[in-house]
């Protein structure tokens, strides 16, 4: 037997080779320890980080008081969570829940809060009742909340009767909701919304703040102009932050006349803003939050009395227009007879949902008896109001292949940022820095155009000159064509570099 071999019945051990494998174990081990003490350190570290980074309850609430809801929704999670049988925890984080969009979420909070007997609990569970078009239990849950308010608080007793009002006008509606043919929905960022309304040049344009000869208004605002390009109407902020429509007119020199109120009646004691002339220059449309809303804003008609020079009293549209979140901007194209208007309910903040359907030219209601007035009434599902064996293909492609045009017309640029990201104006952009590229990527391909229609040029007096002529010109044609090939090459890196800028931010 080999020395250092030992054996027994069932293994051969090598002792050399095992003292090897226990000094690497007991190494291992060493290591494990002080990684160990090591990581005992780092997570002590980060827990005191993560404790002093923390923010206290008495942080949260007055944040929560300011309506810095998503700030404070991680505080109140945890405590409402720690502590499940506390109402004020359940109430603060309920109303976090329902604040950022999470309704559903919110609701198993806000009603153990409502169980114990807390007020502004019962209020939230009559809107969510009422954006659920549940009347009966909204009613019920302000009713709660009236109950338990301090009578002598005047505001807040306003908050309630407002409410009920609301749910009077909502539960009016549901007895008239008109029947409606939406063809197709789109779900969009809210910032530019309109960007995605695909309607013909004869129904005017949607534009924004920008193009106002005036002091800038509030981002948000939109512009339409109509087709002559000759009027403006959009919405400006007073003294106190009410927004009004205003209109101007375009004078004989080209310059635009001074701004005033469209008509002060339009406010309803609230705001009033995405305005919409239909071509007659009489049928205005508009959104407005004020008493006779049951949102938010809610979409409103009138025409203009050309005798009085005034608007006639505005009329609700109702449902399925809209509802108890914020419903606006609504827009009719005679030419392809579809209608848009665009609207948040049901989505998250920073999101509306763009509707796309068949105007009527005589208003038709639903049988309010319909087992599904309240589906039809909140537009649940747009398949639901099709008509049995319609087909709605062509005019979708109408509508697409208008949009195709309108974009084509407009564009600065069609850039492809990948197979499914198409850009057409600076404003597309993400990054600054891909933005900045592609003003450069514009600027090398205006230089460039001019290079070969100077290119162009030359190779025809080429082709009809002389030996002499050829000569003089040979040379410089072979420069502008490696000036060409060199640009191109140039050009496709910058396209290559904007790519690389932009995609991380799509992500």
């Amino acid at each position: 037997m080999r020395p250092g071999i030992v054996k027994s019945e069932n293994c051969v051990l090598d002792l050399p080779l095992l003292s090897a494998f226990a000094i690497f174990d007991i190494k291992i081990i060493k290591t494990l320890e002080i990684m160990k003490v090591k990581y005992r350190f780092l997570i002590a570290a980060l827990c005191m980080a993560s404790i002093a980074n923390a923010m206290t309850l008495n942080e949260a609430k007055k944040l929560f008081l300011k309506g810095e809801y998503e700030k404070v929704l991680p505080t109140f999670k945890v405590y409402a969570q720690k502590y499940p049988g506390n109402a004020n925890y359940n109430q603060w984080y309920g109303v976090c829940l329902f604040e950022t969009g999470k309704v559903e979420e919110s609701k198993k909070y806000l009603e153990y809060a409502d169980s114990k007997g807390i007020a502004e609990a019962a209020r939230y569970m009559a809107q969510i009742k009422l954006n659920e078009l549940d009347y009966t239990a909204a009613s019920d849950y302000i009713d709660e909340f009236e109950d338990r308010i301090d009578n002598d608080d005047s505001k807040i007793s306003e908050k309630a009767l407002a409410m009920k009002e609301r749910i009077k006008r909502a539960v009016f509606m549901l007895n008239s909701v008109e029947k409606i043919q939406v063809i197709d929905s789109l779900i969009v960022d809210k910032d530019r919304f309109f960007r995605h309304y695909k309607i013909a040049p004869e129904a005017g344009t949607l534009n924004t703040a920008d193009i106002l000869p005036y002091e800038k208004a509030d981002s948000s605002t939109m512009v339409y102009m109509p087709e002559s390009k000759s009027r403006m109407i959009w919405s400006m902020p007073d003294s106190t932050g009410t927004l009004h429509l205003m209109e101007t007119y375009k004078l004989y020199d080209g310059k635009w006349d001074k701004y005033s109120p469209l008509d002060d009646q339009l406010n309803d004691g609230g705001d009033t803003n995405y305005p919409f002339l239909m071509a007659d220059g009489a049928t205005l449309y508009y959104a407005c939050n004020g008493e006779n809303s049951i949102g938010g804003y809610d979409i409103f008609m009138t025409r203009k009395n050309f005798g009085s020079d005034d608007y006639l009293q505005p009329q609700n549209l109702g449902m399925p227009y809209n509802s108890p979140y914020d419903d606006y901007m609504l827009v009719i194209d005679e030419m392809t007879n579809v209608g848009w208007w665009a609207t948040d309910r049901n989505q998250i903040p920073g999101k509306v949902t763009i509707y796309v359907f068949i105007p009527n030219n005589v208003r038709e209601n639903y049988d309010r008896e319909n087992e599904n007035i309240s589906s039809l009434a909140s537009l649940r599902s747009i398949k639901d109001t099709w008509k049995e064996g319609a087909d709605y293909s062509e005019i979708l492609n109408e509508i697409a292949q208008l949009g195709m045009e309108e974009e084509t017309q407009k564009a600065d640029f069609i850039f492809y940022v990948n197979n499914d990201t198409r850009y057409t104006t600076y404003e597309d952009f993400n990054s600054s820095e891909a933005r900045s590229l592609m003003q450069r990527l514009m600027e090398r391909k205006a230089w460039l155009n001019k290079v070969s229609e100077k290119l162009a040029d030359l190779r025809s007096q080429f082709n009809k000159g002389n030996t002499q002529v050829k000569t003089q010109l040979s040379t410089e044609i072979l420069r502008l064509e490696r000036t060409l090939v060199k640009s191109t090459e140039e050009m496709q890196q910058l396209e290559n570099d904007i790519r690389a800028a932009e995609l991380p931010t799509l992500k």
